[in-house]
């Protein structure tokens, strides 16, 4: 199986593999315009083939080198010493290798990336065989099994491979001059892949499966799971539309519930899909040394970050999620892919996380919520504008909901209504509607703020659907948070101030018993020489304060030290020249926050500096790493 068997053009193909700058797919494919899917693709395999062409510029130099040492030793040996049959019969097996790596029976070398396709829109829109945008081997297998056919690929390369790695441990022994059959025969001839180090596994090609979440999270998943608890290394990209869109919007696990769908009650009188999502993220993660992450492309700095430590884990299989919005069956504008995909994540329908084995042994080391805006919060903070009656530009900060996410998009469009008048005063933001309990939700109304075609600001009732769906990614979010150890730390830092305020009260209450007694103790001295009464004789003592006792004063905790220097800041006066390229609060979340302001009587989206952000700041290598990129990247005049 070789790269440029597949697609017309063949000179042109090879031209293009021959670039630094590679491509995953040629021009030609059949997908909509501005589909979620295409971009997730292109992204991860692009990534592939620079990685891979790295990673064969570099071994092609150790062959060289390890061949052009065996040359020098076969000079050196006796024509009929066994030892240089050995050699001989190893520089065989390194220069058909070598003659492989450089270009092989079609002249393309070895491709970096063999792809199986599970059947759905990400195969249809590939064309049909002979033909395929795809600059990489690929086929397209039926509808439930890519996993396990990734699987048979893998053994087979991995079947060539061996030899390889068998020639060049042997070349080690004899360039060193240790090699015993003995001790090492038995090791060589019954080498297999997972007998590998960390180096020999990164010389296999990525085995990518690509599928809908039709195909992994339901028709698939018994045979997706076999395949993760296997630990072969394969990497699975989940292509997540939130149905089948291939067959029209079949409803699927991964839909949401109040969502329209096809085999899916709809129309008026029905309310939707009433089953909540399945996390297939969450279940992957708990099969023995899986990576798994779950991207979104709005985020590239997440997304590039996940898809390197995917293509680099090979302890075991890998997973990708990636949100991939389909506009046809969301009912949304064609181009309006990237906006929808960032507003999942802000509103936690979707949110990013990663798991990775490699990070510890507890769970809360191997769980990363990185990359999400405002991670320790329940919910991002949002401005929305909207005109006043004067038609005025104005401004309304609130939480930002999945409520605010379904509204935007057709197949939620009937879990939503003008709010009547009359409930005006029963109306409650459907933020604090989900905190409430059972009994006191009766004869509220849940809304959510949006705006007219006038742009001005109305109030949208919320149907049952809807709260059960931010119900559901409430819950959602917050076992993501759990899991990453947030809540640990809230409880800590919830019982550290416990403590301390009871601490604090039982200090005041022994100084306030100490005070009392000295009160008394004056009180009685003073009675006892101002009185007429005898000595030793019965006291009846009256006491009275004129004020109350002051407990005493006690010490405010000492303010969080700011940085000596500040690494990185922005001036309130420069944050109307941003851009809004998203890069500061995406990669430094901690520092920087999106906002909307007003320039001009328009709204703009910017990038602003968190207030206290520098407070208390650890400057890590890592974090140091990241500051740096964000200047490069930010206009140098913006961010100083």
């Amino acid at each position: 199986m070789t790269a440029g068997a597949t697609a017309p053009g063949g000179d042109i193909k090879r031209i293009l593999l021959n670039r630094s700058d590679y491509y995953s797919m040629t021009g030609g494919h059949g997908a909509c315009r501005g589909c979620g899917e295409v971009t997730a693709i292109h992204l991860l395999n692009s990534l592939s083939h620079r990685i891979g062409d790295d990673r064969t510029a570099a071994h092609l130099r150790t062959l060289d080198d390890t061949l052009a040492r065996l040359t020098v030793l076969l000079e050196s040996l006796p024509p009929t010493s066994s030892r240089r049959a050995r050699v001989t019969d190893t520089v065989a097996e390194l220069e058909r290798r070598l003659y492989l790596y450089e270009s092989g029976p079609t002249g393309n070398g070895p491709a970096s990336t063999v792809i199986a396709n599970s059947t759905g829109c990400s195969s249809v829109y590939a064309s049909t065989m002979p033909f395929s945008p795809y600059l990489d081997p690929w086929v397209n297998g039926l509808f439930q099994d890519a996993q396990p056919l990734a699987v048979g690929i893998f053994e087979g390369l991995v079947s060539g491979l061996v030899g390889e790695v068998r020639a060049l441990r042997l070349a080690r022994l004899l360039l060193d001059g240790s090699y015993d059959p003995s001790v090492h025969e038995t090791a060589l001839s019954t080498l297999s892949w997972r007998d590998f180090t960390a180096e020999e596994r990164a010389l296999i090609p990525v085995v990518l499966t690509i599928s809908g979440d039709g195909a992994a999270f339901d028709i698939g998943f018994g045979a997706l799971s076999r395949v993760l608890a296997g630990g072969t290394p394969i990497k699975s990209l989940v292509l997540d539309t939130g149905g089948y869109s291939n067959t029209g919007g079949q409803a699927s696990t991964a839909s949401h519930a109040g969502q329209d769908a096809d085999l899916a009650r709809y129309g008026s009188a029905h309310a939707g899909k009433q089953e909540s999502r399945k996390e297939i993220g969450l279940l992957a993660s708990f099969h023995p040394g899986v990576y798994v992450c779950s991207v979104a492309t709005a985020f590239h700095g997440h997304f590039l970050r996940a898809s390197a430590d995917l293509l680099g884990f090979n302890e075991g299989a890998a997973l990708m999620i990636a949100y991939t919005p389909c506009d046809t069956e969301n009912g949304m504008p064609e181009d309006q892919a990237t906006a929808r995909s960032r507003l999942a994540v802000e509103s936690r329908v979707s949110p990013l996380f990663t798991h990775d084995p490699r990070r510890g042994t507890t769970v809360a080391q191997r769980f990363s919520l990185e990359g999400n805006p405002e991670p320790d919060a329940l919910w991002v903070t949002t401005t929305l504008t909207y005109r006043d009656a004067r038609g005025q530009l104005q401004l309304k900060t609130m939480p930002l909901t999945p409520a605010d996410f379904a509204i935007g998009e057709q197949r939620f469009a009937k879990q939503f209504r003008w709010l009547a008048a009359h409930e005006e005063d029963r109306a409650m933001p459907i933020a604090d509607f989900v905190e409430l309990r059972a009994h006191e939700r009766t004869a509220r109304v849940p809304f959510v703020f949006t705006t007219d075609r006038s742009g001005h600001l109305v109030k949208m009732a919320c149907s049952a659907s809807i709260v059960a769906l931010v119900e559901d990614r409430k819950r959602y979010w917050q076992t993501l948070q759990f899991l990453d150890g947030k809540s640990e730390a809230v409880l800590a830092v919830h019982h550290r101030v416990e403590v301390e305020a009871w601490a604090s009260k039982y200090s005041e209450a022994l100084d306030a018993r100490e005070s009392a007694l000295d009160v008394i103790a004056k009180a009685m001295a003073d009675l006892a020489t101002s009185s007429e009464a005898p000595a030793g004789g019965p006291l009846r003592l009256g006491l009275g304060f004129g004020g109350q006792m002051e407990a005493p004063a006690v010490a405010a905790p000492a303010a969080a030290t700011a940085v000596a220097e500040r690494p990185i800041w922005l001036d309130e006066a420069d944050v109307p020249r941003c851009n809004d390229c998203a890069t500061c609060y995406q990669e430094l979340p901690q520092l920087f926050e999106k906002a909307t302001i007003v320039l001009d009587g328009q709204p703009k989206t910017v990038g602003r500096m968190r207030p206290e952000a520098l407070d208390g700041l650890e400057l890590t290598a890592e974090l140091t790493a990241r500051i740096t990129r964000v200047k490069a990247t930010c206009d140098a005049e913006i961010i100083q």
